[in-house]
């Protein structure tokens, strides 16, 4: 489930799961969604606690990505851990969207 930590504007930053699989990402896709159709322009994903992404997250964060950047937005995935950090380098996400290691920054 995804938890909102803060909103401000158009500005939201929220936590993501545990685990971001084909179980979870149905239900975060509804979630995201539904703050992209209500305003969010620039999210912040906080992946400190995701110890586990497969294909379908990734490709959700993809999808975000394009939907954002099409609204003139932006999405940042922060709180990454080595392997998650990892992964998106070598899937090349870096050179689309904001990847922080460690702990998230405000808003």
């Amino acid at each position: 489930m995804l938890h909102i930590t803060r909103s401000q504007g158009d500005r939201t930053r929220a936590e993501l799961p545990e685990d971001v699989d084909l179980y979870t990402t149905a239900s975060l896709r509804t979630a995201v969604d539904g703050l992209i159709d209500a305003g969010c322009r620039h999210l912040v994903l906080d992946a400190s606690h995701t110890q586990h992404m497969d294909s379908t997250g990734v490709s959700a964060l993809v999808g975000w990505y394009q939907r954002l950047d099409t609204l003139g937005g932006s999405l940042s995935v922060t709180g990454l851990d080595d392997g998650l950090l990892r992964m998106f380098t070598i899937l090349g996400l870096d050179s689309v969207m904001t990847l922080t290691p460690g702990k998230t920054p405000s808003l």
